[in-house]
């Protein structure tokens, strides 16, 4: 197969570059990988340098007008708020054609174009947009910092992640084109939604599962965003001591304490959604994935009423999102491999803003995907580190499956990476040595980027995107 044939299978349908065999993608030469990821990334600048207004107006105050190494892409790398950038008051006012106008700054497809004058609320607004734009599917994360950011995923971005995760759970070592494996999903939340977790639950039925009645969610509804939305100002508005100033539009506060009732009312339903999903499954393979305290709730739940090695010791139980400020008891692990009898525990890193995963081996090191390219900035200056050696520092990547909008960025994380010595576990792809730790938390909850460019540069690409002509 020629190496062009392969930069186009990493960046449209990685799992073909081993013919979706999960051990041959363990064990991708890393000088291969390495040829193959720069290809990619000349190819993704090629393509969306002048497409894309946000990375034009910064490339060309850069003087950035090719990349012939990793490093050249370095100051173009957008700091992870830029997603969240847009005034506040576009939201609150339901000014919607205005976030359409702010999002075209930063993605392929034509959303100033579409009309939503006529929305008076975020899940109207995405209705319309997830309609007239299928190939686009706009995500936001949760606002747990207050603010919501808004996220231009492709349709194809969420297929290629779809793809990856049907390598990964399936492990046939060969796709299966003509009859799919028996496989059902253990959910433990809502079926739907435009959150960046829950967009991906259609590709999930789409390339793992016989149909839509083996994904049994613990809600077969679907979630609101406004609710998310309002939660988020809520909780802004708390930390500022300006509660008492928050105007809310009142079908969306009704709508919000039905969902806080709902809310009260998880731990008891969840488990007895599991003790439903337990009787019902039980002895077949499943696929769960969860944060690691839902998965601890469920299996401790189980474990109180005798259940024991419930599930088909082939499941595919997944967890990652961080500790989530709380503090995880001793033998939670063995705990949810108990209840549940899997073999092991698939522990991931990632990010919304980057949709590849990086999975976490035996030894206890989250091994980096062949699908993003991982930097390390100086916490201080931004500045590239070295790409040799054990190096701790601010990761950064680049999404090589970002076909419509940049994929370069800057996160909030402190990483430690192995960059020479190869893993006991055997795979052959560099990896994270210890924890990952936020620096908003190890700075006290300050967390201020200075990016690798010219300050002029990102502040005038800045004032760019949001001067919206108001």
């Amino acid at each position: 197969m020629t190496i062009t044939k392969n930069i186009q299978w990493l960046l449209t349908d990685p799992p073909m570059l081993v013919d979706y065999c999960l051990e041959a993608w363990d064990h991708l030469p890393r000088e291969e990988v390495d040829a193959l990821q720069l290809a990619g990334l000349k190819q993704r600048f090629a393509q969306l340098r002048n497409a894309i207004p946000m990375l034009k107006k910064l490339a060309d105050a850069e003087n950035v007008d090719s990349i012939d190494n990793f490093n050249d892409v370095v100051p173009l790398l957008f700091d992870h708020t830029i997603y969240k950038s847009y005034p506040p008051s576009l939201l609150e006012n339901n000014r919607f054609q205005h976030i359409n106008k702010w999002l075209a700054k930063l993605t392929l497809h034509p959303v100033e174009e579409i009309d939503v004058s006529h929305c008076q609320s975020i899940d109207e607004w995405l209705e319309v947009m997830d309609a007239a734009l299928p190939q686009l599917r706009i995500s936001h994360s949760t606002g747990t910092s207050g603010t919501v950011s808004f996220l231009p995923h492709s349709q194809s971005e969420i297929d290629k992640n779809g793809a990856m995760k049907q390598m990964s759970v399936w492990n046939l070592g060969s796709p299966l084109r003509s009859e799919r494996p028996e496989l059902h999903v253990a959910y433990p939340f809502f079926r739907s939604g435009c959150s960046s977790h829950l967009r991906g639950n259609d590709g999930i039925v789409k390339h793992l599962l016989r149909g839509e009645e083996y994904f049994h969610a613990a809600y077969p509804t679907k979630m609101s965003s406004d609710v998310l939305y309002l939660s988020a100002r809520i909780r802004g508005a708390q930390a500022k001591g300006t509660l008492d100033r928050l105007k809310v539009n009142p079908a969306i506060l009704a709508r919000k304490e039905e969902h806080d009732a709902l809310q009260a009312k998880m731990p008891a339903h969840l488990k007895q959604f599991f003790q439903h999903i337990a009787q019902e499954l039980r002895g077949k393979r499943i696929y769960v994935w969860a944060t690691w305290n839902l998965l601890h709730n469920m299996a401790k739940a189980g474990l109180e009423t005798g259940l024991e090695g419930v599930f088909s010791a082939d499941s595919y139980v997944s967890t990652g999102g961080g500790t989530k400020g709380l503090i995880q008891p001793a033998g939670w692990r063995e705990d949810v491999l108990r209840f549940t009898g899997a073999k092991e525990l698939h522990e991931l890193y990632a990010m919304s803003e980057v949709l590849a995963t990086h999975m976490r081996c035996e030894h206890g090191h989250y091994h980096l995907s062949h699908l993003a390219i991982p930097f390390q900035l100086d916490p201080q200056t931004s500045e590239p580190l070295p790409r040799h050696g054990r190096i701790t520092g601010r990761a950064a990547f680049f999404d090589l499956g970002a076909d419509s909008r940049w994929g370069g960025f800057i996160s909030g994380d402190e990483i430690t990476i192995e960059w020479d010595q190869h893993c006991t576990c055997g795979r052959t792809s560099r990896y994270i040595v210890g924890e990952v730790q936020r620096y908003s938390e190890k700075n006290g909850g300050d967390d201020k980027i200075t990016c690798a460019g010219t300050e002029s540069a990102h502040q005038e690409a800045m004032d760019f995107l949001n001067n919206l002509g108001e």
